[in-house]
């Protein structure tokens, strides 16, 4: 595909409908506040997670407010003729077709997938550090390649964002959905009904699919295989494909177990430091996420009893888990946490920004379940600052003693208030 036929907009003076949905995610608000800074602006994310719609809303946003859209130069390195060339080199040829002189023109530059270009880090900071009228926003889908080079290379000259699967309002909203959040509790009932639907289609694309089969395939074939056949193998070269699906299948379909690599090495014949780089390729592509055992009287985590989850649960979902586990699962990722706490028979789930999770996914919650809670509370809570903590369930509502039980579609609605 030709350069003028990605950038359509050069000769149709507009974004076409089709690649901008009016409904926008959250993202799109953060990134058009800054997108006046000089800073590159570097989005990551899943695949099918919508970069690149957000890209085209920009561009789209950009034109109705006075940008002329020949100034607008948008590459997406998932065309091979792209990933072949220099930047430089796709600025020259850019400014013969549109006689827009890149050196000087105020030029907005969208690099999409820019992980499939060779030195991509260095190209852009050389853009950046020498014609500072060229505003560059950067996209990219492999977590490493982004994250771990551009932030060891570029410094400030950066600012990162990342692109999730959508949140319920955010599905809500993407639906058409209006729900007064002061007075949620009226729409209880449409809410409830939502959060069923919401669980396996947190992909724009999926939000009005009806066939489960299809939502399956759709998560292994477009966003769970490309990683492991396509991203991690560019970005590392020789990997042992066959180990990394056996290790996704493993940690997949039994999220929040406990790392023993001891276990893992005798039960798959494989070195342990094999092993250690696969877990690497795979926590920083976006599969999976390690879970540290918090010890609060020294302040440290043990990584020798990490949790592995899938880094959002919808990986899961072709691996048809328990509902309490993809649940766990969900919590997990919407707090971000990166601890959870054991002391022999002891346990908690999650500790997030001062507070204590606990994931119940039932209807009813006894007393003696909440007895690791509750000493927890005692012995850490005010060293810790913790005063308050929370059991996620299906549907149950209850308070005791600073123990607050959500329902789980109301804590992905709302959140929790402290």
């Amino acid at each position: 595909m030709e350069l003028e036929d990605i950038n359509h907009w050069w000769i149709e003076g507009r974004v076409r409908e089709e690649f901008v949905p009016e409904t926008r995610r959250d993202m799109f608000t953060k990134l058009r506040a800054e997108i006046k800074r000089k800073q590159i602006q570097i989005l990551t994310g899943l695949r099918r997670v919508g970069k690149s719609t957000l890209f085209y809303q920009l561009i789209n946003w950009l034109i109705k407010n006075g940008t002329k859209p020949l100034n607008i130069f948008y590459c997406n390195f998932d065309e091979p003729m792209l990933q072949e060339k220099r930047i430089e080199e796709l600025l020259k040829e850019y400014s013969k077709l549109t006689e827009v002189d890149y050196k000087r023109a105020r030029i907005y530059l969208f690099l999409d997938e820019v992980q499939k270009l060779s030195n991509w880090v260095d190209q852009v900071k050389l853009i950046y550090d020498n014609f500072p009228n060229i505003k560059i926003l950067v996209s990219g889908s492999a977590s490493l390649n982004i994250l771990s080079e551009a932030k060891k290379s570029l410094g400030g000259r950066a600012i990162y964002y990342e692109l999730k699967p959508l949140s319920f309002p955010e599905y809500l909203h993407l639906k058409g959905i209006g729900i007064n959040r002061k007075r949620f509790l009226l729409y209880r009932e449409v809410l409830e009904k939502e959060f069923e639907k919401f669980l396996i289609r947190p992909f724009p694309e999926l939000i009005h699919e009806k066939e489960k089969r299809f939502i399956r395939n759709y998560i292994r074939d477009a966003v769970i295989d490309p990683i492991i056949l396509k991203d991690i193998p560019k970005e590392f070269g020789h990997v042992d494909i066959l180990l990394l699906e056996n290790l996704v299948k493993i940690f997949l379909s039994q999220p929040g177990q406990y790392l023993s690599m001891d276990e893992l090495a005798k039960d798959l014949k494989r070195a342990k430091k094999t092993l250690y780089n696969a877990l690497f390729y795979l926590e920083f592509s976006f599969i999976i996420r390690r879970v540290l055992n918090f010890r609060p009287s020294l302040r440290i985590a043990s990584r020798k009893l990490s949790r592995i989850y899938a880094y959002h649960p919808a990986l899961s979902i072709p691996f048809d888990i328990p509902p309490e586990k993809y649940i766990e699962n969900l919590v997990l990722a919407e707090l971000d946490a990166k601890y959870y706490w054991r002391e022999k028979e002891k346990e908690v789930d999650f500790l997030g920004d001062n507070i204590l999770v606990e994931v119940k996914y039932k209807s009813k919650v006894r007393k003696y379940e909440l007895k690791w809670i509750t000493y927890f509370l005692k012995k850490y809570g005010k060293k810790l600052g913790i005063k308050n903590a929370y059991v996620i369930t299906k549907d149950f509502e209850d308070q005791r003693e600073g123990i607050y039980m959500i329902p789980a579609w109301q804590f992905c609605f709302k959140g929790i208030s402290q």
